[in-house]
């Protein structure tokens, strides 16, 4: 669903912005944290915390208001499905707590319709019904074909359409 993805871009952009930042797997941690005065905390698949690591993170939620620290867990499920201490479980569950949804259809056309705006650019429906009919789902392979996309339109100064995809299809362009 991308949770790991996430989390490692927020460490990316807090370490860009200047701030120290820890990214720890769970499965790795014992029984202490980083105390790093003002760093972000990420932590990937808190379910997975030993009984050590569980009173590390207790304790780290207990300091992070006064060194600063902020923390950022991920996990399988909301904080009532994860298997943890209770103490640690209810103070997770007082954060705030987002499901990440994978893509569907709607939401990857809506993407790539917000992607082609900002370029400048009109992607007719039938553009975006072929690639997601026809073409990988991932989100980067969709950019992938908007970038090949926008070059071909600028080149041939021609608009966005289905048969100038079709076009790029037959010149090797992977979709």
């Amino acid at each position: 669903s991308g949770r790991s993805h996430l989390l490692r871009a927020a460490v990316d952009a807090a370490r860009a912005a200047g701030r120290p930042a820890h990214l720890l797997a769970a499965a790795t941690v014992e029984d202490d944290l980083p105390e790093t005065p003002g760093a972000l905390l990420a932590i990937d698949d808190v379910d997975q915390l030993g009984a050590a690591a569980q009173i590390a993170l207790f304790n780290a939620f207990n300091r992070a208001r006064g060194n600063g620290q902020s923390l950022l867990l991920c996990g399988p499920a909301a904080p009532l499905g994860l298997a943890l201490r209770e103490d640690l479980r209810t103070r997770i569950g007082q954060s705030l707590i987002y499901q990440v949804q994978p893509l569907d259809d709607d939401a990857r056309a809506e993407i790539l319709a917000t992607l082609a705006a900002r370029r400048g650019l009109r992607l007719a429906d039938e553009v975006v019904d072929f690639l997601l009919r026809h073409g990988r789902r991932e989100l980067s392979s969709l950019r992938e074909v908007l970038d090949a996309l926008d070059r071909a339109s600028l080149e041939r100064k021609r608009p966005i359409t289905l048969p100038l995809l079709r076009d790029m299809i037959q010149q090797g362009l992977e979709i």
